[in-house]
């Protein structure tokens, strides 16, 4: 087993973020998977929170700017654990990765939001408006890049957001974008739908929103109760509303609690322990 542990946190939210940053800044190696095309989860979404009745990018823009400045931190938007195998200290994850059709190049200027001739539900807004089919989810969005939502993209429209984008930023073609870094043990299958990547990871820690009960798509490997949040996995911990519902302060710290958490549990299964 290498010396740095390598720590996959399912879900991109703020005890997803926060157990990313606090894991990386021991020297773990972090990959965020994020289904949404963006960071920040529910609370991104939240007009104020309690207590301090703060807007959410307040606490989020400094758990951005920690991800920004840390190469200990990778993460994937628009990606969805399939499948989790393995134990502590080798886990096999299979990935989900939905093309974004909008590569590095992409300034945020809207060029192509104007020009879109396709609308979609602003599922950021929970469905009460629409956007264009090339958008932006908000206007604090991280990372600060475009969408193109193919599924309501209307014959061959998409060739006008390409057309109207003078940075070369669409990618009408694009398949998932997957790092060499060796250690990861990485492989994937190209596809333009159904794009699967394979990764080895230490430890996970499981951070997702919190869903009404139901609504959540269950991850094979991972066990739950009744209402659909996560149960005592061993080698998965557990972090925020994924365990049972809680504000955000709290998923804060027991975010922090579960990085501690798998940091050890990983160094004690490098140990065989």
């Amino acid at each position: 087993m290498p010396d740095v542990n390598r720590i996959l946190v399912i879900g991109g939210g703020f005890s997803g973020l926060t157990t990313a940053v606090d894991a990386a800044e021991t020297g773990a190696e972090v990959i965020v998977i994020e289904k949404n095309p963006y960071l920040g989860g529910r609370v991104a979404q939240l007009n104020k929170y309690f207590p301090k009745l703060c807007p959410p990018i307040c606490g989020l823009e400094i758990n951005f700017r920690r991800i920004k400045t840390n190469p200990n931190i990778t993460f994937y938007t628009m990606a969805e654990v399939e499948s989790i195998a393995g134990g502590p200290g080798d886990y096999n994850v299979t990935v989900k990765v939905n093309p974004r059709h909008v590569n590095d190049n992409c300034v945020a200027c809207d060029a192509c939001a104007q020009a879109c001739p396709a609308e979609r539900p602003n599922e950021y807004n929970f469905g009460m408006d629409k956007t264009k089919a090339a958008f932006l989810p908000f206007n604090q969005a991280f990372p600060q890049k475009y969408v193109i939502d193919s599924a309501h993209c209307k014959g061959d429209c998409g060739k006008v957001c390409k057309e109207a984008c003078k940075y070369n930023a669409i990618d009408l073609d694009m398949k998932p974008l997957i790092p060499d870094s060796a250690p990861l043990c990485m492989s994937s299958v190209s596809m333009m739908t159904g794009n699967k990547v394979k990764m080895k990871f230490d430890m996970v820690v499981l951070a997702t929103g919190m869903e009404p009960s139901g609504a959540a798509k269950k991850i094979s490997g991972v066990n739950y109760n009744e209402n659909g949040f996560a149960l005592p996995n061993l080698g998965i911990h557990s972090a925020g509303c994924s365990k049972n519902p809680m504000d955000v302060a709290r998923s804060a710290q027991d975010a922090t609690g579960a990085a501690m958490k798998a940091i050890s549990t990983a160094k004690l299964a490098g140990q065989g322990r």
